[in-house]
């Protein structure tokens, strides 16, 4: 196995302020997500990425050097969890690629698919997954659906936006040794 995207959804957006409440990963054709309901649910999570970790090579976040990865690490302290693993995997930011290397009044993952002639899946925006999360906890089902539908629709619009870009990134030399550290790598 290569590639793993990656993606999360949260309940803030601090770390202490809030917590994962879903996290989904695609290694082939279709994506997995999983949700957490509780901080319990939240600890089975983090173990359940963990394991799906192995074996990958290379990670594709969007942003995720900037939130999913310090936000996933937060939560793994919080829980005295290890996942040194994400720090060490070779990932892709492809928002940091694509703010380095495309000249667009939006850098937002829908909007650089749209550039892109690529048709976003949903019209459902990130920004109201805490509300959505609140509703959850109170055991509103749609609600969840929706978040997870959520997930599932930015991993493949991600692996989509991944696929039209590999030649161009591939191209530059753009790969980070660590999620964490921005920028080039120093090959």
């Amino acid at each position: 196995m290569a590639t793993v995207y990656l993606d999360i959804e949260t309940s803030g957006l601090k770390a202490n302020e809030g917590r994962i409440v879903a996290i989904g990963i695609m290694k082939g054709e279709s994506p997995e997500v999983r949700y957490a309901a509780s901080l319990d649910e939240e600890t089975a999570l983090l173990d359940w990425l963990r394991r799906e970790l192995e074996g990958c090579e290379t990670l594709v976040t969007w942003n995720g050097s900037s939130f999913d990865i310090p936000f996933i690490l937060s939560r793994a302290a919080f829980h005295r969890m290890n996942m040194g693993r994400l720090l060490r995997l070779p990932s892709l930011d492809l928002y940091e690629w694509s703010k380095a290397h495309l000249l667009l009044s939006s850098q937002r993952l829908e909007a650089v698919a749209r550039f892109l002639g690529i048709n976003a899946i949903g019209s459902f925006h990130g920004g109201d997954v805490p509300s959505l999360c609140k509703l959850a906890d109170m055991g509103d089902a749609e609600a969840k659906r929706i978040v997870v539908e959520h997930c599932r629709e930015d991993l493949m619009l991600l692996k989509r936006v991944h696929e039209r870009l590999r030649p161009l990134v591939e191209g530059s030399g753009w790969m980070l040794p660590s999620p964490v550290v921005g920028g080039r790598s120093s090959e």
